[in-house]
């Protein structure tokens, strides 16, 4: 378990995620809307946090759950000049702990299903396929 602080409080900026979305290159951090951020933030149940000593966000993860039958995993991003150093760990960790009993599902890029895996997720004896439908803004 790592000694990261996870912090579940959403005090956390648009401006911050936007940066950190940025920081692993999902986008340019100017091409985020910060409205659509907040209301991202205000949707999820669930969302958690670390940030260095310096107070700049290195970590993030969302989820949402029924608190019964699933939870499902929205982002979990890590600045890259901090990975490896147990901050996605604690954040996943957090997400288990919160939904405990409820299965957690993450849908993680390929290069990163080692990640989840090693974190004592599994591959589904069945597999299956992640499907998606962006409607018109």
């Amino acid at each position: 378990m790592s000694s990261q602080q996870v912090f579940a409080d959403k005090h956390v900026k648009p401006a911050e995620i936007a940066n950190l979305l940025a920081s692993v290159g999902w986008g340019n951090e100017a091409d985020y809307d910060y409205s659509v951020i907040a209301r991202s933030l205000a949707a999820y149940p669930i969302i958690a946090y670390c940030r260095d000593a310096d107070g700049l966000l290195t970590g993030y993860i969302s989820a949402f759950t029924d608190g019964a039958f699933s939870t499902f995993v929205g982002e979990l991003v890590v600045r890259p000049s901090h990975q490896r150093r147990g901050i996605g760990s604690a954040l996943l960790a957090y997400i288990v702990a919160q939904c405990h009993g409820i299965p957690v599902y993450a849908t993680p890029f390929q290069d990163s299903e080692p990640f989840f895996l090693n974190r004592g997720f599994r591959l589904p004896e069945r597999l299956m396929s992640v499907v998606s439908l962006r409607n018109a803004a």
